[in-house]
């Protein structure tokens, strides 16, 4: 299995679960929130939709590039730090290793690997798509004379929200107000808001809207949701919390809107009678620009601004709080339980079979290797005392010691094995680096935390300079 085809299917098969525990731990948190202004559960849903993507990520990465020996002991940066097989031996494993091994074929991984690509690219697609007919709608928008008295709505918004000049154009490609842009941003309004269809409270509510949305940010701030969400389009819950996260971005500009009028009711008022009057016209959500009516959630809107209710500070900071603590929280714990992927078959039986190592004509070191399902079993058969001589390990005793594979770590063409003495369990166990160099050649070299000295033991030499080369004999154990 590639490690790219390793990568996508350790993101998918963890960020399954995972997007699902986040997903519902913030629909307890927003549940906290229910009272509070909406801009905090928008800031809530936008923390879940982070961690939808960095959790699996994040996963990802501790598996392939960022992990260490599983018992934390040896400190020497290793990328073999996958658990094929292991017996008790006293070990406490590091917070991030608590997490389950599954196997998977290599042709479920390909698999996977191209759906995810098929899937990637079609979204990214669409969101390049929108984004480029979202272009297009501004560049169609024309100038246009602003009648008096939307000139002077417009400046009320505009000093009340503290924004610079913001340019109003008519465009016949939107039904309703709506703005685009981030660095210049225009506000677009169709035909009727030019006429005096609309009443002073109808335009000062659906141009506070806008321009709300202008002093958020809301548009390079929704360009980046969407991109996150194209990365964990996979996973239908992602398409749920980028809902969440538009309609309480439109509850939060409501809620500064509404305060422009002189009470909730009118505003609200308002928005039924803009509602009413553009409703034979539809509302297209095939762009980027954020209008009045974005998020089709008008009744719950109406009923936000309605019962609109001013809490206690100490009880709102409290519940913020306390739903950061449980996203944030929920997400370290994610992170630590996650899936990993045992190593196939195939993989493994590149390294069984007898490996012998020799020293002046003649075998020192026996290396017996087979798999058993996705593990790999073995002896070492060694000289029970080994002698440094110039940054190599040679025999140092003509008694033999046999020792027993009891943990092996895989990463491509290199294992790291943990031997131990089969007859003795209180002996600690010693790391042995297996690499392949060819298809019947391989070498061994000792790794250790410290390179201080110790005695000519296998399990207390320093690490060589020099690797042993093993060849390999015969194909079975």
């Amino acid at each position: 299995m590639s490690d790219i085809s390793q990568g996508v299917t350790l993101f998918l098969l963890n960020g399954i679960w995972q997007i699902t525990a986040i997903t519902l731990l913030a629909l307890g948190s927003a549940r906290l929130l229910r009272r509070m202004p909406a801009r905090f559960a928008h800031r809530m849903w936008v923390l879940a939709m982070a961690a939808c993507l960095v959790i699996p990520l994040a996963t990802v990465l501790i598996r392939q590039g960022a992990a260490r020996d599983i018992d934390g002991s040896y400190k020497q940066a290793s990328p073999l730090a996958e658990p094929l097989n292991s017996t008790p031996s006293g070990f406490t494993r590091p917070f991030r290793a608590l997490s389950h091994s599954i196997s998977v074929p290599p042709v479920l991984s390909q698999a996977l690997l191209g759906a995810f690509a098929v899937l990637l690219l079609y979204t990214a697609a669409r969101f390049l798509w929108m984004l480029g007919r979202t272009r297009s709608i501004r560049r169609r928008a024309y100038e246009r004379e602003v009648p008096a008295r939307l000139a002077a709505v417009a400046g009320r918004c505009l000093q009340a929200f503290a924004l610079r000049a913001v340019p109003i154009w008519c465009s016949a490609d939107v039904p309703v107000p709506a703005t685009i842009g981030f660095r210049r941003p225009v506000l677009l309004l169709p035909e009727s808001f030019f006429t005096n269809e609309f009443s002073e409270d109808d335009l000062l509510s659906a141009l506070s809207h806008e321009f709300a949305h202008i002093r958020r940010c809301d548009f390079i701030l929704n360009l980046f949701y969407e991109f996150a969400h194209v990365a964990v389009c996979f996973h239908p819950f992602t398409a749920f919390i980028k809902s969440r996260i538009a309609h309480t971005r439109e509850l939060a500009c409501d809620e500064m809107a509404a305060g422009m009028l002189s009470s909730g009711s009118r505003y609200a008022s308002s928005l039924l009678h803009i509602a009413q009057s553009v409703c034979s016209a539809g509302q297209s959500h095939s762009t980027y620009a954020l209008g009045l009516f974005d998020s089709d959630t008008l009744e719950e809107r109406i009923v936000n601004i309605l019962n609109k209710t001013n809490e206690n500070r100490t009880w709102r900071r409290s519940l913020r709080l306390l739903a950061v603590f449980l996203v944030g929280m929920a997400a370290l714990g994610i992170s630590a339980f996650s899936l990993k992927l045992s190593a196939d078959n195939a993989g493994l039986q590149q390294f069984a079979g007898t490996w012998e190592c020799k020293y002046q004509g003649k075998t020192f070191f026996t290396l017996k290797m087979a798999v058993q399902g996705a593990t790999i079993t073995g002896t070492a058969v060694h000289p029970d005392r080994l002698t440094d001589v110039d940054g190599e390990l040679i025999p140092g005793s003509d008694e033999d010691s046999t020792d027993k594979i009891v943990e092996a770590h895989a990463s491509g063409r290199s294992l790291l094995l943990k031997l131990a003495h089969a007859n003795d369990a209180s002996a600690p166990p010693w790391p042995l680096q297996f690499s392949l160099t060819g298809k019947e050649e391989a070498e061994g070299i000792l790794v250790a935390d410290d390179p201080s000295e110790r005695s000519s033991d296998p399990e207390q030499a320093p690490p060589p300079k020099k690797p042993w080369h093993f060849q390999r004999v015969s194909n079975s154990q």
